[in-house]
Parts: structure tokens; sequence; C-alpha cells
């Protein structure tokens, strides 16, 4: 029996959806074996959750690389220090077709393409930048419209080159300013065949489950890695040093410094740094599980144009439990530990902050 067959039988007989629940029951493992307070605990499970409405929607809803579709990711489903002034897309790929993305650049401030070969939990050595453009590279007409090619066969212009690997195609919008900002509107198509998709069969559902399972395995166990890994070796200061997939599924025009954070009650960490010429920065302050606090209520992230300059030009971002009345205040939201960002997009030089624990 072929291993197609084998998974049309298990998805029948309903082997398939149990063994899906066990996997996902043992992934809360992973919870309890790496938190640290009641707090790591509820936001663990908050985070597998998350990250099975994400994988689910990937790979069940909009994973065919045949009939691609541009999605984000389902709301407050955070991923990898996901930086709070952006709006994460992406749509499936097979390195091997051609793809035709049309639609209009908008007033977003920061807008690229990378094409990635691989997927979280796939294989680490698969992982991979084939190609990339970003909005400033962007032939768009005096309207911003604009038409740009995914795939192998080359164009003059917006091309993003690929590999014969399958992966995904990724989209970062960054805002400086949301409010008076517009996003890019996007539509993907293959050029590559004129079918109409094939009826579902038990044998795919398999697939997108184990597809599903294999997201949030890989997600869940590569950002709790980084975490541990910055709190053992940067705890409280930065590194330029990414995790296991973190520097494979980076954005090029990028110097991101993470690092950790653990702060007793009357202690602050004081961050300073005058901002090298770039396009765009940002601060943010993470949990334990690499995702961003909740940025829609709470002071936990700064950039370019939100921060409170210091009269010489430099920055003082503060991270700590209560407002310390200087500096620009980061809450920690309650948390005694957990990861932290520091990102220069497209800078002319890099520039490295000093980083010093404080009593308040």
């Amino acid at each position: 029996m072929s291993d197609r067959d084998e998974l049309h039988e298990k998805v029948i007989s309903g082997e398939a959806w149990a063994e899906f629940c066990d996997d996902l029951k043992a992934a809360g493992a992973l919870v309890q074996e790496r938190s640290e307070t009641d707090l790591d605990k509820a936001e663990g499970y908050r985070f597998l959750a998350r990250l099975l409405r994400g994988g689910l929607s990937s790979h069940m809803e909009t994973g065919d690389t045949k009939f691609p579709l541009i999605s984000s990711m389902p709301y407050q489903v955070k991923i990898g220090s996901d930086n709070p002034d952006s709006l994460y897309q992406t749509s499936p790929i097979d390195g091997r077709l051609n793809y035709r993305v049309t639609g209009n650049r908008g007033s977003v401030h920061y807008l690229s393409f990378s094409a990635f070969s691989g997927n979280y939990g796939s294989g680490q050595d698969r992982l991979g930048v084939m190609g990339f453009i970003d909005g400033s590279d962007l032939l768009v007409d005096e309207n911003g419209n604009f038409e740009m090619f995914v795939g192998p066969t080359p164009h003059d212009h917006n091309w993003v080159e690929t590999g014969p690997e399958p992966g995904l195609l990724a989209i970062r919008q960054f805002f400086l300013d949301r409010d008076s900002e517009t996003l890019a509107t996007l539509r993907i198509e293959c050029l590559d065949h004129d079918e109409l998709p094939e009826p579902l069969t038990p044998g795919r559902i398999g697939h997108q489950l184990q597809q599903a399972m294999t997201f949030v395995q890989g997600c869940s166990g590569i950002f709790t890695d980084w975490v541990d890994d910055l709190l053992a070796d940067a705890c409280n200061s930065f590194t330029t040093k990414t995790g296991a997939a973190g520097g494979a599924w980076g954005d090029p025009n990028q110097i991101f410094r993470h690092g950790g954070y653990r702060l007793d009650d009357d202690e602050a960490l004081v961050i300073s740094f005058t901002p090298p010429d770039c396009f765009y920065w940002n601060f943010q302050v993470d949990n334990r599980w690499m995702e961003s606090l909740d940025y829609r209520f709470l002071p936990v992230t700064v950039n370019k144009h939100s921060v409170v300059y210091e009269d010489d030009g430099s920055v003082q971002i503060v991270v700590a439990h209560r407002d310390p009345g200087f500096g620009n205040w980061m809450t920690t939201d309650g948390h005694s530990h957990g990861a932290i960002g520091l990102r220069w997009n497209q800078a002319e030089e890099d520039v490295e902050p000093t980083v010093e624990v404080v009593k308040i």
C-alpha cells in the first residue's frame, strides 16, 4: 500500500484524527517543562492554541500552491518576536512554478517580498531566502499599481527568483504611523496551469492535518528554545546571534538584536542609544514564548516615529514593572522574564546600545 493510500485509510477509519489529537495533547508537555510561573503556563497554552489556529488556516484553508492566496495569520496569532508595527502575510508557492502578484503599493512605510524555501518544522537545514525585493525597488505606475513576478522565469524588473523547492512568499508591511498609512492591496495567481481545483480527498485532509501539527510543533519548539538561549546567554543584554531558524527567515534589510530580560520588582532595564540613520527602527517587549506583549493597549513597543528623543537625539528606553518616571517606559505587564528585540531597517551603520539594570 502506498503512503497516499495508507493516509486515505487512516482518515476514513478515524486514526488520522486520533493521531492529530494525541500529538496536540503531547505538545502541551512543552508548557509544563519550560514554564517558571503560572503566567508562563497560561500564556503557553494560549500560545499553542494560537499556533493551532495558524497552522490550520495556513495548511488547510490557504495551502494550495496552484491556487494560492495571500493571507495573514488569524487575529492575535504571534510568532517569533512579531513586530507590533507589521502586517505579516504569506502565500504558499512551489518554486518550480511561476506566479504573478498584482496590486497597489499603498502608502505603508515599508513593504518587502521574500521567497523562502522550507517551512517551520520541515527541517531547519532547508530554510532559506530564495529571492527578495523591497518597496523601494518595486516599479509602480502613477497610481501606485504594480505587477510583480515570482518564480524561476527571469523578468527585467519586479521579479522574485525562486529555486526548485516548495516554500512560501512572505510579505512584510511595516507602519511608522498606522493612523496615516494605507496598506498595500495584493493578489497572487499561478501562471503555469489552467486547471480547476480537484475535489477534496481523504488523503489530502490527512496530509493537511499532519502539516498543521508540524507547524505547531515546529514553531513552539524553535521559539521556546530560542528564548531559553537568550535568557542563558544574553540576559539583560542584546545579541545579533539568531536562533535555529531566525537567520534563515529574517529580512535581508534588517539588523535584529534579540535579548532576554529578567527583572525583580524594584529593577528596571535601561537601554540607551543614538539611532543610526535608517529607514525604520523599533523596540519591543515579548513574553517567554517570544510573542509580543499586548501592544493594542499597553506601552510595550516604540519606533522611530513614536519615540520621545532626548535633546541630543539619543533614546532612552526603560523596561520595568511600573513607570519609573523617565525615558520611554515599556511595561513588562507582570512578566518577571521574557525576550526583547531591537531592529534597524536599512541602517547606514550598526549601533550597539548600552544596557544596564538599575534599581528604581
